[in-house]
């Protein structure tokens, strides 16, 4: 992502990818597919019945080393254990008179990034919600199933969040579990974690509130995967060719189908997306390394 000099809350120059882009939002700063890992109903979340076969829960000491490693290098991909305002109400809906499918708390959670960012457009603010919660979700979660083979429990009910101008969002697992999936399950243990049972109905809460294309919501969580993937790749905690392997497997999964195009040369990572997170649209942006449209 290439940024202009003098952009508010950001230094000029060139990033690496859409999670440094995402530091503007963390510093100055058709519904979906059905989800067969859980069900929805008003009001609340139903998590899906975990663990699934061939779980083997992990002790509570290996989870926290876990978390505390993997940060190391690079705090997009590190979680706290603080608390803040549970995830599962930002994922569920509410019927109203007027609103059958509104949730509350993504409503106000637009709001206060419209707010910050001080722009017309709300579905530029719905975008950009789903852009920097999305990646400080799978970024710590992928970190430690890739460094430390352990699935995070990262549905709704275990995880909080905040968002704070100036600083932007913070998750955190006030109580972190996780399991050891067999290598081979590992992927697909993740997305229905994370894609299915977490993500899936954050995106359906946002576009009830505000009208924004699936396609583009999804890419934006696409953007997030393949910057943490090229993240652990390059600073070398995670072999590149597995981390494209991963890569390959998650943006197969579901709604991330079709997404965009993850490559592999001289074992660096690339991604190009077929969707706009309508970043440009700020003043004074540019675009993402990832977007079709640069």
């Amino acid at each position: 992502m290439a940024l202009p000099a003098g952009l508010p809350g950001h230094p000029g120059g060139a990033v690496g990818h859409v999670r440094a882009g995402l530091r503007r939002l963390d510093r100055a700063q058709p519904a979906s597919p059905a989800r067969p890992a859980g069900t929805r109903r008003p009001g609340r979340v139903t998590p899906p019945a975990l663990p699934w076969p061939g779980l083997v829960p992990t002790r509570g000491e290996e989870v926290a080393a876990a978390i505390e490693r993997a940060g190391t290098g690079n705090p997009l991909l590190g979680i706290g254990t603080g608390t803040g305002l549970p995830a599962h109400r930002l994922c569920a809906t509410t019927a109203t008179p007027t609103t059958a499918t509104r949730s509350t708390a993504a409503a106000d959670l637009i709001d206060a990034v419209a707010g910050w960012l001080a722009h017309p457009e709300r579905r530029v603010a719905a975008s950009l919600v789903v852009l920097g919660y999305a990646a400080r979700l799978v970024g710590p979660t992928l970190a430690v199933l890739l460094r430390d083979d352990i699935l995070l429990d990262a549905r709704p009910h275990q995880v909080h969040y905040t968002f704070t101008p100036n600083r932007g969002f913070r998750l955190t697992l006030p109580h972190p579990t996780g399991w050891h999936p067999p290598v081979d399950q590992q992927p697909q243990a993740w997305c229905e974690s994370v894609i299915d049972a977490h993500l899936n109905p954050l995106i359906d809460a946002v576009r009830a509130d505000t009208p924004v294309a699936a396609g583009l919501l999804w890419g934006n969580v696409a953007s997030g995967v393949t910057g943490a993937l090229r993240a652990l790749a390059d600073q070398g905690a995670v072999a590149p060719g597995r981390c494209h392997a991963v890569g390959a497997a998650i943006l197969g999964h579901g709604p991330l189908y079709g997404s965009g195009t993850l490559t592999i040369h001289d074992a660096r990572l690339s991604f190009r997306r077929r969707s706009c997170c309508l970043y440009y649209r700020l003043d004074g942006a540019g675009t993402c390394g990832d977007c079709p449209l640069g």
